[in-house]
């Protein structure tokens, strides 16, 4: 059985690479068909369809009353976004953005981050914390559309190209997801396999899954040289997981509430995360070699802390 979930594991990898490729490449001739900024093209059309995912995944588990799992994901993939994804890609290239464009996001991410942070700290939660977590997300939506920032993006998109590229969109986006789903499914028969709590899972081998899709895209947008489409898919997809998702989850909860204990360290990572991430873009403009090296060092503490602590 094993063997099997592992295989699948393999097969599903592949076509998620290959399906990366058609979305990047789409969403790039889209944004220049558009005129949209490649920073709100990240948000859009790549950070929120490949948390879907997550999103799923927390839907699924909340309704069979495994919240635990639920909120492990989002919060684990928080971790794997900021620390994995782009610890990775920098390693590849140095990511260098103009401050313009990305210092208000990265202190915006920073500033949510506190917000679960304080209320999962209530140890009960429940609807009514949940609507502000929405309420969050709204306003950072509000936040990405208000100006369309200039990226030297070419012309010259014709519209038989556009059309082409929203078919490869879409196809890719499906099979990211599909695959994305085999890769979770996978996953946490091999984490159960091995008698790993729900939480876990979700903090550890789900979120890795589940976050396979934008490291596949982030890793051929800075191949490509689009680093502000990465950067967008990294905040944008960081936001959804810690307001959307998790707020999803919340307003589903019991009107009771749920009794959470055991995120205090996660939470931790993901502040410490954020505000090395914010210090990079004021600091530095970008993200160089060294610290992404940074980044996965502390992913990889991350990993290593969870899966040797309990957590209910």
């Amino acid at each position: 059985m094993i063997i099997v979930s592992v295989i699948i594991f393999l097969i599903a990898l592949a076509i998620l690479i290959k399906a990366s490729k058609w979305v990047i490449d789409a969403s790039i001739a889209i944004s220049e068909y558009t005129g949209m900024s490649q920073l709100a093209i990240g948000f859009i059309l790549i950070a929120f369809s490949v948390s879907m995912p997550d999103f799923m995944v927390a839907i699924t588990a909340t309704l069979a009353q495994k919240a635990p799992m639920a909120i492990g994901d989002a919060l684990g993939s928080t971790v794997a976004n900021i620390c994995l994804v782009l610890g990775v890609v920098t390693l590849m290239r140095k990511v260098r953005v103009e401050r313009l464009h990305t210092i208000e996001s990265a202190e915006l991410l920073l500033l949510i981050s506190i917000v679960p942070a304080v209320i999962l700290s209530k140890g009960v939660v429940g609807p009514i914390e949940g609507i502000i977590l929405l309420a969050v997300f709204v306003m950072y939506c509000f936040f990405i559309f208000k100006d369309k920032f200039s990226m030297n993006i070419k012309d010259g998109i014709s519209n038989k190209e556009w059309r082409r590229s929203a078919i490869f969109f879409i196809m890719g986006m499906i099979l990211v997801v599909i695959s994305s789903n085999f890769i979770v499914s996978s996953a946490s028969e091999i984490a159960v396999f091995f008698g790993i709590s729900e939480a876990v899972i979700g903090l550890t081998l789900i979120s890795f899954g589940t976050t396979l899709p934008e490291l596949a895209l982030d890793f051929t947008a800075i191949r490509k040289g689009q680093c502000a489409l990465a950067i967008g898919d990294i905040l944008g997809s960081s936001v959804i997981n810690l307001t959307l998702i998790l707020g999803t989850v919340l307003l589903m909860s019991p009107i009771g509430g749920l009794v959470l204990v055991g995120y205090t360290i996660p939470l931790a990572f993901i502040i410490i995360a954020n505000s090395f991430l914010f210090y990079s873009m004021v600091k530095h403009e970008g993200i160089s070699h060294k610290q992404g090296l940074i980044f996965i060092l502390l992913y990889i503490i991350f990993i290593i802390v969870m899966l040797t602590t309990r957590i209910v």
